[in-house]
């Protein structure tokens, strides 16, 4: 990844835990207290790497008096505005869990989110994903698990419309499958971002994939929010990372 030396030192305290969650922000003042609070109130613990990237308003400053005086939680800062690739890299190179999972600074957990994404991994599990609501759809079922293959998985994370997705935010990934491959953002990315990233590490990842559809992760839409203000150039970059990834499929 690109080097992040800009990010403000922050002190580190190692942790045993299984998963570690990444939340990028931008600007999110008025969001980003009702989802910290959604982590807060997890029914394990976990650690938190909260990446500001240079936002304008109190976002950083929110994450600073949130994580102080908690061991497994931590804040950094960017000092200019680097992408939410960059601050996603940063914060899977400076995480310590087994397994890695992604919220979006705006959008809402259940409490049972992080505890149903680390049950999921069984023997011969590398990644598990959850159901979740977006638009007032929710993509849900019964609190149950069911095993998925790689190339089922695939099917699933490589283009839009299907019940799993290819979001990032609904997923937890081995950590060690993310090292060995690897595998992180392309951060001159603005657009399908984490379908890209999905799709690497199904197709470079071998083993089972494992879905329980109870939906545990809740999207919220900002009409300011990045996903409404895309250019053409954006657009033809999204055309250009199916083609690849559709590319990726010969390797399953």
């Amino acid at each position: 990844m690109n080097d992040c030396g800009a990010a403000k030192e922050v002190l580190v305290f190692m942790t045993n835990l299984d998963l570690t969650i990444i939340v990028p922000t931008y600007n999110l003042g008025r969001y980003l207290p009702a989802t910290l609070k959604t982590i807060q109130e997890q029914t394990i613990d976990v650690e938190l790497w909260l990446i500001d990237d240079a936002s304008t308003d109190r976002t950083a400053q929110t994450a600073a008096d949130f994580v102080r005086g908690v061991p497994n939680y931590h804040a950094t800062a960017f000092d200019r505005h680097r992408g939410i690739g960059t601050a996603r890299n940063f914060g899977i190179d400076h995480a310590s869990g087994r397994f890695i999972a992604f919220v979006d600074g705006d959008d809402l957990i259940a409490p049972t989110f992080a505890e149903t994404l680390v049950r999921g991994f069984t023997p011969g599990v590398v990644a598990t994903a959850v159901g979740y609501d977006w638009w007032h759809r929710s993509r849900g079922g019964p609190d149950r698990f069911r095993l998925l293959s790689q190339a089922e998985m695939f099917e699933q994370v490589s283009h839009h419309g299907t019940e799993i997705g290819g979001y990032i935010w609904n997923k937890a990934f081995s950590h060690t499958a993310l090292d060995a491959g690897n595998i992180r953002y392309k951060e001159q990315f603005r657009i399908a971002e984490d379908y890209d990233f999905t799709a690497e590490y199904v197709a470079h990842t071998r083993g089972k994939y494992a879905y329980n559809p109870t939906v545990l992760y809740k999207k919220i839409n900002r009409p300011n929010s990045t996903m409404h203000n895309f250019s053409w150039d954006d657009r033809r970059q999204e055309d250009k990372i199916f083609d690849h990834i559709y590319q990726l499929k010969q390797l399953i």
